[in-house]
């Protein structure tokens, strides 16, 4: 699991936060018991020393967790601040880069965005993490092989155009690659 967390977090920060969220999950549904992890994920897993690196990740993931609260609801800090970091991106391409085909996705997304928001049980705090939530909550589903209506697969491909532009900007961003003019 580090492993992949490491590689999504470098590649593609969407699926890393999407992926976290699911390992909060996962951890809140084992109550934050390492040993059923280990049970549960790395019973078969023969390279000890992968197996005791994703232990120890884990493991302080979940203290993490506790230490901030997070035992029922929210998202670890490090998720928090990289959807800070994303809202700081998302600004500079609406106003100082001027992104047309970012502004375009972002105008597609917004009005179904607002919808979602009204639904949600718990009030995102921004369009980003509005995005994000509706993705996650149509994987979770997947998953569980839940119907999924056409309005709301509609509504999260608009959102994942959105989230795609935004990321794709984002490792410009960190690689200082960002172009100033569109």
């Amino acid at each position: 699991m580090l492993h992949i967390a490491k590689e999504k977090k470098a590649e593609n920060i969407a699926e890393y936060l999407l992926f976290m969220w699911q390992m909060e999950d996962l951890l809140r549904g084992v109550d934050f018991d390492i040993l059923k992890i280990e049970e549960q994920i790395f019973g078969e897993m023969e390279d000890e020393e992968m197996r005791n690196e994703n232990l120890v990740w884990f493991s302080k993931l979940a203290k993490d967790m506790r230490a901030e609260k997070l035992e029922v609801s929210g998202h670890h800090h490090e998720s928090n601040e990289i959807l800070g970091e994303l809202m700081l991106v998302q600004q500079t391409l609406l106003t100082t880069i001027d992104d047309k085909s970012f502004k375009n996705a972002y105008a597609e997304a917004k009005p179904l965005l607002a919808e979602f928001k009204l639904k949600a049980d718990k009030i995102p705090r921004n369009d980003i993490e509005t995005a994000l939530t509706a993705i996650y909550g149509v994987l979770t589903l997947k998953l569980a092989k839940k119907t999924i209506s056409p309005e709301t697969r509609a509504a999260v491909d608009k959102f994942s155009t959105y989230i795609r532009s935004l990321t794709r900007a984002y490792h410009l961003m960190l690689a200082g690659k960002l172009p100033m003019r569109n």
